[in-house]
């Protein structure tokens, strides 16, 4: 019989394909169920595995059934309970890694699939979900960690037989072939790779693992490669170490490509400032003070977060004078009345920034409602010390520091005094939100600090009298803030004898033939403490070849004290006070 021709092949193949069996039954156009066949075809076709992460709903369904049974009505249940290995389930949120006989028992199901590889490939994908999900440090020496590192194994085993099985049949799902290229995820070093790539600036593999194996922020594999960057770049030598910092700050803040969970940010700032700390100079860094206030907090304020993150007292006593310097900086140069910086009392207390142990800031109208990007800084560093103040000129604000025993407030606008407080006698607490300038100042208690000409001298002078001569029992706010450390104080020398007292008047020994006169150091210390035992201020000028003043306008008030002024060759301006030349 003769080779049938093309077109007796053509008319026998249009002949089968009308036989009414095939018509009966032919695709239905627009069908759902055909289209999804097509499609999980078409992901297997690609390399996928046609399948999709069980609801919560399911997952923990299955869960409880495989807890109470420990077993599974079906292939699905298996692959539920694969991917919930590590998952919390039930009333007491157990997790089957916490239980050996089920974790070993799950195991067993699943390698009773190895003879279908696809099944088995599915499993496995749940497996390493849970993987990835466990939290190893949270749970440190339980069961569970040996269970994890049982997992680990298992996985590593089983990897290359499970990929050589997908390759067989054509196709490698993306997430197998990135394992595969990562297999150092399944070994005792799994992350050290990326920490590597990391410290030379390149995200490429950490970014590529996580979204090829649905990596989530919060897995242990991010917070070992990241933590092992710091670590990389801890070790290095301080001009190196400084040089990355920048670097580092952007990570731990979130501005660089990967977002750290809160958790390792504050373990990560942790070791960059302590090693910062340790550098051989530690000038102020305000990118990673506000790092610091920002994950860990003030740490003068928030000390047990940096006892329980940090424990490291050399590092928060750094921070803790950065921070001090800063805000000293903000109240006097942009809270001064004119907006110009008050560059002497900036000076004044950054000289005593050390011996400041609390500050807090009672801002005025146009303080807060400032919107500008100096401001809005300014606030946030301010935060748990802010406050407000009721006063009618709206550019008025206060800044109230804790030295010692001692409340000390200065105001923002020009023309106010310095206000000293035994704390125990300042009668408003701190903890309240709103302050009116009276609750502030409250004279009939205070201590009077004007800030008159040369006036840093008499300040230094006036504050360590009152530091040695005010209890440290007065040191109790009425907040009830315990007493801070005594500052170091300097050696005052003792009040005058008798002939000092108000109303008495030694014959006066008045040498009056030189206009400059030399009175000893020990002589004019034991004026000024008589001065500001009563409440006498003074001016010394002497530095730009004036004159030193003590301010008794009428003689006549303080009879006793004249006459000690005259002793010690002081003349009498009326109106004004007592002047002396000599040597400063």
């Amino acid at each position: 019989m003769p080779n049938p021709g093309p077109l007796d092949a053509l008319r026998a193949r249009l002949q089968a394909e009308l036989s009414p069996r095939l018509i009966s039954h032919a695709v239905e156009w627009g069908n759902p169920r055909v289209m999804t066949e097509a499609l999980r075809s078409l992901q297997r076709d690609l390399g996928g595995d046609g399948g999709r992460p069980p609801t919560d709903d399911l997952l923990k369904s299955s869960l409880q059934k495989f807890f109470k049974t420990q077993q599974v009505a079906s292939f699905t249940e298996l692959k539920y309970v694969c991917h919930g290995v590590t998952v919390p389930a039930g009333k007491d949120q157990w997790r089957l890694i916490d239980k050996p006989v089920l974790f070993n028992e799950l195991l067993h199901l699943v390698s009773g699939y190895d003879a279908q590889p696809r099944q088995f490939r599915r499993c496995y994908q749940g497996l390493l979900t849970g993987y990835f999900g466990f939290d190893r440090y949270a749970t440190a020496g339980s069961d569970a960690v040996g269970n994890w590192q049982h997992l680990r194994s298992y996985l590593n085993d089983h990897l290359l037989p499970t990929r050589k099985a997908a390759k067989a049949r054509g196709t490698v799902p993306d997430w197998l072939q990135t394992l595969h290229d990562h297999k150092n995820l399944l070994t005792d070093d799994p992350c050290s790779r990326y920490a590597k790539g990391l410290s030379r600036g390149d995200a490429t593999e950490l970014k590529d693992i996580c979204s090829g194996l649905g990596i989530e922020g919060s897995s242990w594999v991010l917070q070992d490669a990241l933590m092992g960057y710091v670590r990389v770049v801890c070790a290095f030598t301080d001009t190196k170490f400084l040089s990355e910092l920048t670097r580092l700050l952007d990570l731990i803040d979130g501005r660089g490509e990967i977002t750290l969970p809160a958790a390792l940010a504050i373990q990560a700032t942790a070791l960059v400032v302590i090693r910062y700390c340790t550098c051989a100079s530690q000038p102020e860094h305000a990118g990673l003070r506000d790092t610091c206030i920002h994950w860990i907090g003030n740490p003068w304020i928030n000390r047990t977060a940096w006892d329980a993150h940090v424990n490291h007292e050399p590092t928060r006593q750094m921070v803790n004078g950065w921070l001090k310097r800063r805000l000293i900086k903000d109240f006097f140069e942009l809270l001064a009345q004119d907006g110009s910086a008050d560059l002497r009392r900036l000076n004044y207390w950054l000289k005593w920034e050390p011996k400041i142990t609390d500050m807090w800031f009672v801002l005025g109208t146009n303080a807060r409602d400032n919107h500008s990007a100096p401001f809005m800084e300014l606030r946030k560093r301010m935060s748990g010390r802010d406050r407000v103040l009721n006063d009618s000129n709206h550019q008025n604000n206060a800044f109230v520091m804790r030295i010692g025993q001692l409340l000390i407030i200065e105001f923002g606008v020009t023309g106010n005094a310095c206000y000293v407080f035994a704390a125990s006698e300042f009668r408003t607490s701190l903890d309240r939100r709103i302050f009116t300038i009276a609750e502030l100042k409250q004279k009939a208690l205070a201590t009077r600090l004007s800030h008159m000409s040369y006036w840093e001298g008499r300040f230094d002078y006036e504050l360590r009298r009152l530091l040695q001569s005010v209890p440290l029992s007065k040191g109790e706010l009425l907040a009830g803030y315990p007493v801070s450390p005594r500052p170091a104080l300097v050696t005052l020398p003792t009040l005058p004898t008798q002939a000092l007292r108000e109303n008495t008047a030694p014959a006066p020994m008045v040498n009056q033939k030189s206009e400059r006169q030399h009175v000893p150091q020990s002589e004019l210390n034991s004026v000024f403490t008589l001065c500001a035992s009563h409440g006498i201020e003074w001016e010394d000028n002497r530095p730009n070849a004036g004159a030193l003043w003590i301010l008794i306008p009428d003689r006549n008030t303080r009879v006793g004290f004249a006459a000690v002024l005259d002793r010690h060759g002081f003349r009498y301006k009326e109106g004004k006070g007592f002047w002396l030349k000599g040597e400063d």
